[in-house]
């Protein structure tokens, strides 16, 4: 199983008229690349990679590490095609880590600017795992964005000029190649002759991870999609003396054959606890599940994480969003929140014993309020959702809720 991480920044710089120019071409990293300055490895080296097209040098230099990463080799392709740019980097423990190149496109043999009259610049193999999440961020000083927008396994987003996708799923591919087109994106732009390209990831959690990267200078056609097997209307867990009731409900099903619980108590290792082959009841396209989990494995356990895998007829399958169930909250207090992790938005979920006025406050591990919200509640079962959380910092949180100006409960969340 590999391990690696992704990053991407490309940024557009206007030359002057004496700049060459040239048509786009696929560009080949796959020559030896050549110390032309500084230590290897370390911040400040330059390399040249010769002849990535005819006439056409590239010249890449490490700009920063930043969060404890090093990089492991500049261009690994161990498991990678020869002609991709594959820098291999290592995350520390419970850290977010990036390594930053630039890279320029110069005349053979030379350091003057050669621009590009278009380029691509695609991103492959954003995966992770339940502990690590890759990010790839390709600013161009604009441009053109493609992937496939019905993935569940990243999401693609753009701020100012950047296009950044982070892994969302936590499934980890076996190999690095440019047929998961689930975990991929393409950017598009046209006179470029430098830019940067930044690997990073965050890994939750020890020991520390060796992830393998890889862009590529090559355009990629993306599927538009299949529609997803199961979506969701909702997936809740009720607290019942000792044993946790889950209940989800799907809004439509293709080819949807059978449902697998899978529980965690680290919201990393996961396990099946039991299978659900068909709904409780129905109602139109709506499809009601239940699954109650009673285990003597949950006796002395504060939270407790469960997950759905859904099971398509052919085999294949995709998981729902992790829920965190908290198993010994204070009386007359049931608490949920999901995502978690969480990358945007949170639905804070929880039976109150009264009525009242209730707070959600996030807060940073400084003990400092980063988000809140106040909402009126009643007696029984709440939904308070809080969005817009994407400008927070990676790393880890706690969401805090008070009743009537009482401290309920609170629970640990990772930001992604």
């Amino acid at each position: 199983m590999k391990t690696k991480f992704t990053s991407v920044v490309l940024l557009c710089t206007l030359f002057s008229l004496a700049s060459f120019s040239q048509a786009s071409f696929n560009f080949n990293f796959s020559n030896t690349p050549i110390l032309m300055s500084g230590t290897a490895l370390q911040v400040n080296a330059k390399y040249r990679f010769p002849t990535v097209t005819a006439g056409t040098d590239a010249i890449v230099t490490i700009m920063s590490a930043t969060g404890g990463a090093t990089l492991i080799k500049l261009d690994d392709n161990a498991i990678t095609k020869p002609e991709a740019f594959s820098p291999n980097v290592n995350v520390l423990a419970n850290s977010t880590g990036l390594i930053e190149f630039n890279i320029k496109f110069v005349i053979a043999g030379t350091e003057i600017l050669k621009v590009q009259d278009s380029l691509f610049a695609t991103a492959i193999d954003i995966d992770g795992t339940s502990t690590i999440k890759e990010w790839d961020v390709l600013d161009l000083g604009g441009g053109t964005v493609s992937y496939q927008s019905t993935s569940l396994e990243i999401a693609v987003t753009q701020s100012g000029t950047a296009f950044t996708g982070k892994n969302l799923a936590g499934v980890d591919y076996p190999s690095i190649d440019t047929s998961a087109k689930q975990v991929m994106f393409t950017v598009r732009k046209n006179a470029v002759s430098s830019f940067t390209y930044k690997c990073g990831a965050q890994k939750i959690g020890s020991p520390s991870s060796t992830r393998q990267k890889s862009i590529y200078f090559k355009n990629f056609i993306y599927p538009a999609g299949a529609p997803l097997p199961v979506k969701y209307a909702s997936f809740d867990a009720t607290v019942v003396d000792k044993a946790v009731m889950l209940k989800w409900v799907t809004e439509q099903e293709i080819n949807n054959n059978y449902f697998e619980v899978e529980r965690s108590f680290d919201a990393s290792t996961f396990k099946t606890i039991g299978l659900v082959l068909g709904a409780e009841s129905s109602a139109g396209s709506m499809k009601t599940y239940r699954f109650k989990d009673n285990s003597i494995e949950l006796q002395g356990k504060s939270v407790v994480y469960y997950r759905l895998k859904q099971i398509d007829k052919n085999g294949t399958f995709t998981y729902s969003t992790v829920l965190a169930v908290k198993l010994q909250a204070k009386a007359g207090v049931s608490l949920q929140i999901s995502p978690n992790p969480f990358v945007e938005n949170l639905l804070v979920r929880f039976t109150s014993s009264e009525n009242g006025s209730a707070q959600v406050r996030i807060l940073n591990v400084n003990g400092q309020v980063v988000a809140t919200k106040q909402t009126t509640i009643t007696k029984g079962y709440n939904n308070i959702q809080l969005v817009g959380l994407n400008n927070l910092t990676a790393g880890m949180y706690i969401t805090e809720v008070s009743l009537n100006g009482v401290v309920l409960d609170k629970q640990k969340l990772i930001k992604n």
